[in-house]
């Protein structure tokens, strides 16, 4: 995959911002095919490759819905759609480095960060739209990473916010559990009474699957590996009835909360 729109912007949040107002501009002219031209050139090269570089190997496996053809192409058609309405709309792209200020609270942000095993810079990039408050934050446009001299989108992480914004009178329905896998206690845990509660982050798409499930630290919550593994291990197996926006199925970013209790 050739990188020259992306290799022209600099490693820094003014970088990031000045591609995302590039996209912005190419989507306000009309010019569909730069856009999406822009878009595609922020897939991760080498995927596969990458993602068993950055990541353990059972953690990269669940990622690999990020290097699916069909799922990028889907992904990336929401991605247009998203800056053909950012297009019609005044306002400013914020950007920030997850690195140096990641979210408060030791979720998402800080486990992404403790997971990979080289330096990665990760960035932020959200839409303020002009009528909003000055302390909002605006609405997600989505999480890019700095690979091989340019930046790419994280395509796995979306907010729903991010499709529902701006459109008050849609209807919207939440994704439903239909089928949940118990964990394994790993017996090695359980030899040792070692419990604890493991928050696993996932995505549901739209076929109601699971994907990129992968355990989350925080305050309170296990950061023993066979007991993050074993749930992680369960979530993937569990299946959604898919949410629906507007009675189309969409995507959704959840995390829960698995209880490993020890017995005497």
């Amino acid at each position: 995959m050739t990188t020259m729109v992306a290799s022209t912007y600099a490693n820094t949040t003014e970088g990031l911002q000045r591609l995302l107002q590039n996209i912005r501009a190419a989507a306000k002219r009309g010019d569909t095919e730069k856009v999406a031209t822009f878009i595609k050139d922020t897939e991760i090269p080498n995927c596969d490759a990458w993602l068993h570089k950055m990541y353990e190997s059972d953690k990269a496996d669940s990622w690999m819905g990020l290097c699916d053809p069909k799922v990028l192409a889907s992904n990336e058609k929401s991605m247009q759609e998203l800056f053909t309405r950012l297009a019609k709309e005044e306002g400013e792209i914020l950007t920030r480095k997850v690195n140096d200020n990641p979210e408060p609270g030791h979720g998402l942000e800080w486990g992404w960060l403790g997971a990979i095993r080289q330096p990665l810079d990760i960035y932020f990039a959200s839409w303020k739209s002009s009528n909003e408050p000055k302390d909002s934050k605006g609405d997600p446009i989505g999480y890019f990473m700095f690979i091989d001299n340019g930046f790419r989108w994280e395509s796995g992480i979306k907010s729903l916010k991010a499709s529902e914004r701006k459109i008050t009178n849609a209807k919207i329905v939440q994704p439903k559990l239909v089928k949940k896998v118990d964990p394994i206690y790993p017996p090695e845990a359980a030899a040792q009474h070692i419990g604890g509660t493991v928050r696993v982050y996932y995505v549901i798409g739209g076929d109601g699957a699971v994907y990129n499930a992968h355990a989350i630290s925080g305050d309170g919550l296990s950061n023993d590996s066979a007991l993050r593994k074993a749930a992680e291990e369960a979530v993937m197996q569990w299946r959604y009835q898919p949410g629906t926006f507007d009675g189309k199925p969409m995507q959704a970013t959840v995390t829960a909360d698995i209880t490993f209790s020890p017995k005497n």
